[in-house]
């Protein structure tokens, strides 16, 4: 049986790290304000507003000529989400109170 070189084996485990942080999920500051500041309003219009809704009204925002249409993403929705569970119940008072201030929480929640 053949011995493995140490040489191939760093090799591999760079690969393995590689795939492993292509792999994870990369959103923009950009993307994220974006779906914090739907899911504000979404919250605003329903308490009990989720996913579904901001789903409608990011994909019903694409015009039927747009070149490039947005697409929801369930993974970054879910995250915005998440954050907002995590807001006290007096964060969410606030921020349905004040909407230009809504997203700044959610933001910070999530760490961006």
């Amino acid at each position: 049986m053949k011995r493995v070189k140490p040489r191939t084996v760093i090799l591999l485990i760079a690969l393995a790290a590689l795939l492993a942080w292509w792999l994870v999920p990369h959103y923009s500051e950009e993307d994220k304000a974006y779906y914090a500041s739907v899911l504000c309003t979404v919250k605003i219009g329903s308490p009990a507003g989720g996913l579904s809704e901001m789903e409608q009204m990011i994909e019903g925002g694409n015009s039927d000529y747009a070149l490039k249409k947005t697409h929801f993403s369930s993974s970054l929705g879910k995250t915005v989400l998440h954050a907002w569970e995590q807001l006290s119940d007096t964060e969410k008072q606030q921020a349905m109170e004040t909407p230009k201030g809504c997203a700044g929480p959610l933001l910070a929640k999530m760490g961006g």
